[in-house]
């Protein structure tokens, strides 16, 4: 047995051992599993363990990723669907085109009904428009980041004009954030009560929230009805839990794994899913906190940082070679990002070389904000960026936040350290320019504000010509490749376990196809 299989095998004995303590903590969860499936009549009963429910519920709108994604696309479909390679695919709409550049008309799919059996139309758009441009809706996540939207108004039953408020040539991808609720049972129950009753188009109809979860029906009348009779979401915090939640055939699929549990998983009959995020990890700068003549003002010192962590070494050992070493703060999916761009190499040296050049010869002191249960390995990811920057005498204290304390760090501007962990992310629209959203002068608590390339983000976000505004953000990846306002690590990559009797699963993005899924007998 070569050290590789001792390793593995090690990980799965302790892993096991530590894990049969949890059985008595998981038997309420397996008791109600248990009773969902023999409340189905014997159907085919699709068990999936995720992180956590929605603090919402059913209410999709103030929200775009995950964990919440994990829910919502379940019930609720968008105009379009973004693949995991950037495509803009038809869904709710079957074709767009623009009319002019503040105007795109968008035919609809006919025959599409609600769960609760009503016909959809040009009109639910409209009113899914007009919710996002309320100043009363800015709350919602989706309707920032929908800013662009003007109006909209239903040519025919199966056909919408939508106005933006700028030229705005990616629409059709950014159009998939917003999805489509019944308005009358919307209207009826207000915010509040919708989130706990949701309707959409999707392929599965919500029967109830449970204690830990939530249970559905299959939406047979959906025009992309699922191949399974009843799906059940079982919200299970801990990875560890979730893996032997699996392992002990308590859930079908588990998500937000790391490489080696999808190894255990694999070495015990199970399958697995990697998966590209649109994100790439980060160690970013809080530079707008730190003083004049802090080492991490200067560019030297940020690129010095960028040469001395061996991004490729732990993508090996932590994620299997499953992912890329970052060259900028977008992914190869995404719509402006520049391939001339190379990623820092590895040189200690040079990074040595740049320190003693910005007068750090002797290293400095660092602390970074790690945000705690998030993607695959983040933990010992960090770790390793700490350890190879200790070797050109930097010191990262790594010191770990929750999820609010990352909000308040993004709303509010309240960091305890230098730097945080945070994805450049262009989830769900495939846009290079959405993550500049928040990663520059835009941002109203901005980390990092550099007026030199301002301009030429906004000339781009303003910009109708498609080539114009690729050109330009491209400008954009180049500059912030340069000055190096975070150590950019690699793409990110999501792990999912499977058992056995899986069959067509597919997930792009984290948006799970639960449509496809099919259960062997």
């Amino acid at each position: 047995m070569d050290g590789s299989m001792r390793r593995t095998e090690m990980i799965r004995r302790t892993l096991l051992a530590a894990l049969g303590g949890m059985a008595l903590a998981l038997s309420g969860c397996d008791q109600d599993s248990r009773q969902q499936e023999a409340d189905s009549g014997g159907g085919k009963v699709l068990r999936v363990g995720i992180v956590t429910l929605p603090a919402d519920r059913g209410y999709p709108w103030n929200t775009t990723g995950i964990p919440n994604i994990f829910t919502h696309r379940t019930m609720f479909d968008g105009l379009t669907y973004v693949t995991e390679d950037g495509e803009v695919e038809p869904f709710l709409a079957t074709s767009w085109e623009h009319i002019d550049d503040l105007t795109w008309r968008f035919r609809l799919r006919e025959n599409v009904k609600f769960q609760n059996g009503k016909p959809f139309t040009a009109d639910d758009v409209v009113f899914a428009v007009n919710h996002m441009v309320d100043p009363a809706n800015v709350i919602d996540l989706t309707a920032r980041e929908l800013a662009d939207l003007a109006s909209a108004e239903a040519e025919d039953p199966a056909t919408v004009l939508i106005h933006t408020r700028r030229p705005s040539p990616l629409l059709p991808a950014a159009l998939e954030l917003m999805v489509i609720v019944e308005p009358e049972h919307f209207q009826r129950l207000g915010r509040e009560g919708f989130s706990l009753e949701p309707i959409g188009t999707g392929p599965f109809k919500l029967v109830k929230w449970t204690a830990n979860g939530a249970e559905f029906d299959a939406f047979t009348e959906s025009w992309r009805a699922p191949k399974v009779d009843k799906l059940i979401l079982t919200e299970i915090p801990e990875k560890s839990a979730r893996i032997q939640a699996l392992l002990s055939d308590r859930i079908d699929v588990a998500v937000s794994l790391g490489y080696e549990d999808i190894q255990l998983i694999e070495q015990d009959g199970g399958k697995s899913f990697t998966g590209k995020d649109a994100g790439v990890l980060g160690v970013t700068f809080v530079l707008s906190k730190l003083p004049d003549g802090h080492p991490l003002k200067d560019k030297r010192v940020r690129q010095a940082l960028n040469y001395a962590v061996n991004k490729q070494a732990y993508i090996d050992t932590v994620f299997g070679g499953q992912t890329v070493v970052a060259s900028q703060p977008a992914v190869e999916s995404s719509f402006g990002y520049n391939p001339d761009l190379e990623p820092y190499p590895y040189d200690p040296e040079k990074a040595k070389a740049l320190l003693a050049e910005a007068g750090f010869a002797d290293g400095f002191s660092f602390a970074m904000d790690v945000p705690t249960g998030g993607g695959a390995a983040l933990e010992e990811t960090y770790q390793t960026v700490a350890a190879d920057l200790a070797k050109v005498g930097v010191n990262l204290t790594l010191q770990a936040i929750t999820v609010p304390q990352l909000n308040r760090g993004v709303l509010q501007g309240e960091w305890a350290g230098e730097a945080f962990g945070m994805n450049y992310s262009a989830q769900r629209t495939t846009d290079s320019l959405r993550t500049m959203k928040l990663h520059s002068c835009i941002h109203p608590m901005a980390w990092f504000c550099d007026r030199t390339i301002q301009p030429v983000i906004e000339q781009a976000l303003r910009t109708g010509d498609l080539d114009k505004r690729r050109e330009l953000s491209r400008q954009v990846m180049a500059y912030y490749h340069d000055i190096a306002p975070a150590i950019f690590l690699h793409r990110i990559v999501t792990f999912e376990g499977l058992s056995a009797k899986i069959r067509n699963y597919r997930s792009d993005v984290n948006v799970i196809r639960y449509d496809k899924i099919e259960l062997a007998d």
